[in-house]
């Protein structure tokens, strides 16, 4: 807006006119007015105000300025707290006289303080502080008429640059304590505690806006606002708009939740994992099964073994080994809790209770090798050598349907839904049956220019995914039409696993294939990004993905585990965060199981540890004492929640 000669003319009056009331007015006229034109002021005018009336808020300047400020206490403001803080760790708060500082949270707060001081401020201001001769002041009429006035020019009249203009004339016109007074109006309303002072549910609905960076650097503000920031209802929410998955077997907080998932896709992303190695076997492991409810693994050796592996326990440990088959076994799965289901050369299927190593019935099931099974409720398929597959009847071990039209050994299986059985052939074929009534649906050819077998299939949200040679197809299931293919590696592909995603905007479609040539691979199709792991000695016959590691076992007779989670108890130092809040000192420690308040003894040792060995370096190098505290006070404060600590790839053998 463009302001013409008459207009400036007509604000130049005006100022004179506000100059002149104020040295009209007593007091207490001007304590309203000064209340009054703060409650119009936007962000920025309350900025310029805070700025002007700066040494005001220092410690030191109200220390300096006692014969003029009598009992007139600090306020406390986040930098004083702060400086509150490294006081008392450096512990020199004995050398210094420091005056309690007054806490503002409402108006009540600055009418309390005032009533406390009543009868010094009332001496050295002239009353300003009287709230009777307030109130009588309030009811003047003409003062009323005249305060009307100028808030009128204010809102409606004036531009910012002329607010801020007035503004200045204002605190120019003011006493020693009346500026004081003002100072205590601005902190309470730069520093308002809306998050305690609203009620709960806008709260969060404030919070629900911010970054989860941001709601952890908001933690740091004080006790009531850590409670709300690190509340399972506050990440709650952010677990709900980042779509983190809710199951939580272990029962973790969502705040750890929300940044478990948060490092496990960042560790997917860059391809960073831990790595632990099983070996002690002295013969190939060509299968292999993972169970993620009970941490348990089954891996199918070439003579004939299972070995039988448990994750719960430190590092992994082998468990069992179970023996009966007489060739190699080409199949392992897990059916219910401790019920194992594997398949061999030796032509047969058989039931295993692993809680007790017994092989509890044995299946003769086909004329040739069995290759591969698949569970389903109350059923098993087989796909064997003889060209057939079979479905079994878990409790009888009876035969209810055969799926004959193949030209070639079964080597996989898979199911779509409820009603479709998918089989891949030496053949070349991957075909599509009705599961129920035997019937073959559809065949799909895979190899028109690229003769191999079929040796790995994997079916996601209607597609399948099929390995042959060193390459791998996807192909819609209903249509047969080819949909992508993928070509990374060097040698023939032994197995491949496909997740396609469900229309979620935070997950994509992952491919992990294993191959001859000792690596295995895992596309993010989506992006068209590959990352390799390698690791291995010999070729890797068979990978198992979930959402937080890669299974595989290899010909090098070793089962490796690629974690991508983040670890529970990390071998990463400990941080302890210093948080002020309201004139008072609270610890937090920070780590991925869970949020200790206040001081925990593991924080205490930890702080004594750091102290004695900050003893043992100055007593060497001849230092003070005053430099290993700042040392001291440096190691503790200098940390952020926001911070990830890369995970290093770490081999860990066990035997």
């Amino acid at each position: 807006m463009t302001y013409s000669l008459e207009n400036n003319v007509k604000f130049d009056k005006q100022k004179g006119v506000v100059k002149e009331l104020l040295e009209q007015w007593n007091n207490c006229h001007r304590r309203i007015f000064l209340e009054s034109l703060l409650s119009k002021c936007s962000g920025s005018q309350l900025e310029f105000l805070f700025s002007v009336t700066e040494p005001l808020h220092h410690r030191g300047f109200i220390y300096s300025a006692q014969h003029h400020l009598q009992q007139c206490p600090p306020i406390s403001t986040p930098s004083s707290r702060h400086e509150a803080l490294l006081f008392a760790l450096e512990n020199v708060s004995e050398k210094f006289y420091r005056p309690k500082s007054a806490v503002l949270k409402s108006q009540e707060d600055i009418d309390k303080l005032i009533n406390e001081n009543s009868s010094v401020y009332s001496v050295m201001s002239g009353g300003l502080f009287k709230s009777n001769k307030t109130k009588r002041a309030a009811t003047s009429k003409k003062f009323q008429k005249e305060l009307a006035n100028v808030l009128t020019w204010y809102e409606k009249q004036w531009n910012d640059s002329e607010k801020l203009d007035i503004l200045y004339v204002v605190l120019c016109g003011l006493s020693v304590h009346e500026l004081y007074h003002a100072t205590l109006i601005l902190n309470l309303r730069r520093y308002r505690d809306f998050v305690t002072k609203l009620p709960l549910d806008l709260s969060l609905k404030i919070l629900s806006y911010l970054t989860p960076k941001d709601i952890v650097n908001a933690s740091e503000v004080s006790k009531d606002w850590h409670d709300i920031c690190t509340s399972d209802v506050t990440w709650n929410i952010k677990c709900v708009q980042h779509s983190v998955p809710p199951n939580n077997p272990e029962g973790l907080r969502q705040q750890e939740l929300y940044k478990n998932n948060v490092l496990l896709k960042d560790n997917w992303k860059n391809g960073r994992c831990r790595v632990n190695c099983f070996s002690g076997c002295q013969h190939k492991m060509v299968s292999v099964a993972y169970d993620t409810k009970t941490g348990k693994i089954a891996s199918g050796l070439v003579n004939g073994e299972i070995k039988i592996w448990n994750l719960s326990k430190s590092g992994g440990a082998l468990i069992a080994t179970l023996i009966s088959h007489t060739k190699s076994v080409w199949g392992v799965e897990w059916f219910k809790g401790n019920c194992l289901i594997s398949c061999s050369s030796d032509g047969t299927i058989k039931i295993w209770n692993v809680k007790k190593g017994l092989c509890q019935k044995s299946i003769e099931a086909h004329e040739g090798k069995v290759w591969t099974i698949k569970c389903d409720t109350d059923v098993i398929f087989s796909g064997s050598d003889d060209k057939s597959i079979k479905c079994w009847d878990i409790k009888r071990c009876e035969v209810i349907q055969t799926y004959s039209g193949h030209n070639g050994s079964v080597f996989c299986l898979d199911l779509n839904g409820t009603d479709q059985l998918l089989s891949g052939s030496a053949d070349k074929t991957v075909r599509v049956w009705d599961r129920h009534t035997g019937e073959c649906m559809r065949s799909i050819w895979v190899t028109h220019t690229n003769p191999g077998w079929v040796m790995g299939l994997s079916v996601s949200q209607g597609h399948v995914a099929c390995c042959h040679n060193d390459k791998v197809t996807i192909y819609h299931i209903n249509t047969g039409v080819l949909v992508k293919t993928v070509h990374s590696h060097s040698d023939a592909i032994e197995s491949v696993q496909m997740e396609m995603n469900n229309g979620s905007k935070n997950t994509g479609t992952t491919l992990v294939t294993c191959s001859k040539d000792k690596s295995i691979h895992y596309w993010e199709l989506d992006k068209d990004v590959l990352h390799k792991l390698e690791g291995h000695k010999d070729t890797v016959h068979k990978v198992v993905c979930t959402s937080t590691r890669i299974v595989s076992v290899s010909a090098d007779c070793t089962l490796k585990i690629w974690k991508f989670a983040a670890p529970n108890h990390p071998n990463i130092r400990r941080k302890t965060l210093i948080s002020g809040g309201q004139g008072q000192l609270y610890l937090y420690e920070y780590h991925y199981d869970e949020n200790v308040q206040y001081e925990s003894e593991e924080t205490k040792l930890y702080k004594k540890h750091l102290a004695k060995r900050l003893r043992q370096r100055n007593k060497l190098s001849g230092s003070s004492s005053d430099l290993g505290s700042r040392e001291l006070l440096s190691s503790l404060s200098d940390c952020s929640m926001s911070t990830v600590s890369s995970i290093t790839p770490v081999e860990i053998a066990s035997h």
